[in-house]
C-alpha cells in the first residue's frame, strides 16, 4: 500500500523542502488533519526534537515518522560522510549514528543519505572521496542493521551532488553493498534536472525504491509543474511501488500547499488506470 509523507521542521530556520513547518504540535497536527499517513523529519543532531514529544504525538495522531532528512548535517556543520579528513568524516558518521539510535526508538524511521554524502571537494580526489563515502555507508547500515533502522541512498542530480546522480549507477551501488537495510529512493525533481523523464524512470526503477519523493521543478507544487504528473503517478502504479511518497516542498505558494498538493496527487493515484501493485 502506497502511504504519503509529509516533510517537516521546526520552523526556527529557513527550510525550502518541508512542506509543513513549525512546533511538533502544529505540524503534526495538520498533517493529520490534511489526511497524510506519515511525516519526515528535516533534522541534524539529537537536540533537534524530543523523543517523548514525538512518541506522544504519533500516538495521538496515529502518524508514523517516515523518515529523517540529514542534509543539515552537512550543509550547515559542515560534516561529510566522504571527508578526507577522517575526523570530519567519523564526527558525521556518529551523528547518523546518533539519529539511528533515535530513530530505533521512533518506529525506524530511514536514514537520508543526500546532501549528508558530501562533495567531491571534501577529497583530495574523486577516488578517495568514493573510498571514504564506502567506508562511511558500509559502517552506519553495519550499525543499522541489528537495529532494524533502514538506511535510504538518494538518486540525486549534478546541481546539488557529484556523486549517484544516476538511478540504474545508484541501485547497483545499494545491491553492491549488499545490506538487509540500504535501499535507493527516487525524487521527481532530481530526476528531471537530470533531463530524464520521470515517468520511464520510475517505471523502470520504482519497485526498487523505498520512497519517491515528490514535487515539480525548482520545488514548485505537483499541480503547477510542467512535468508530466498523470504519467508519472500512472508510471508508480504500473512499477510495482508501493513504499511512501514524500512530499518535499515549501510551504507556499500556494497557501495550503500541503492540502492541494496532497489531494492532486491523491486524485491521480485513485483514478488512474489498473490496481496499485504490490511491493517487489
Amino acid at each position: 500500500m502506497i502511504r504519503t509523507s509529509a516533510i517537516i521542521s521546526p520552523g526556527t530556520f529557513p527550510c525550502t523542502t518541508a512542506i509543513l513547518q513549525g512546533s511538533p504540535f502544529q505540524v503534526f497536527q495538520l498533517a493529520k488533519e490534511a489526511g497524510y499517513d506519515c511525516v519526515q523529519l528535516t533534522i541534524k543532531g539529537p537536540g533537534d526534537y524530543s523523543v517523548p514529544e514525538l512518541q506522544e504525538l504519533m500516538q495521538k495522531y496515529s502518524l508514523t515518522i517516515s523518515a529523517m532528512a540529514t542534509g543539515r548535517i552537512y550543509t550547515v556543520d559542515g560534516l561529510s560522510m566522504a571527508s578526507e579528513d577522517e575526523e570530519n568524516r567519523q564526527l558525521c558518521l556518529q551523528r547518523l549514528m546518533s539519529l539511528a539510535d533515535i530513530s530505533a526508538q521512533l518506529g525506524r524511521p530511514a536514514i537520508v543519505i543526500g546532501a549528508v554524502r558530501g562533495l567531491f571537494r571534501d577529497a583530495s580526489s574523486p577516488e578517495i572521496y568514493y573510498r571514504q563515502f564506502d567506508r562511511s555507508l558500509r559502517e552506519l547500515t553495519a550499525y543499522c542493521e541489528p537495529l532494524a533502522v533502514p538506511v535510504i541512498l538518494e538518486a540525486d542530480d549534478h546541481l546539488e551532488a557529484d556523486a549517484f546522480c544516476d538511478p540504474q549507477e545508484t541501485l547497483d551501488y545499494v545491491r553492491q553493498i549488499d545490506s538487509p537495510v540500504l535501499f535507493m529512493y527516487l525524487d521527481t525533481m532530481h530526476l528531471y534536472n537530470e533531463h530524464l523523464d520521470p515517468a520511464e524512470i520510475i517505471r523502470t526503477f520504482g519497485r526498487h525504491s523505498f520512497s519517491i519523493d515528490i514535487s515539480g521543478e525548482n520545488r514548485c507544487a505537483p499541480m503547477d509543474s510542467a512535468m508530466d504528473f498523470p504519467a508519472i503517478l500512472q508510471a508508480i502504479r504500473e512499477s510495482g511501488f508501493s513504499g511512501i511518497l514524500t512530499f518535499e516542498m515549501p510551504p507556499s505558494p500556494p497557501e495550503e500547499n500541503y492540502i492541494h498538493s496532497l489531494r492532486y496527487i491523491k486524485d491521480l493515484l485513485e483514478t488512474g488506470d489498473g490496481p496499485l501493485s504490490p511491493y517487489l
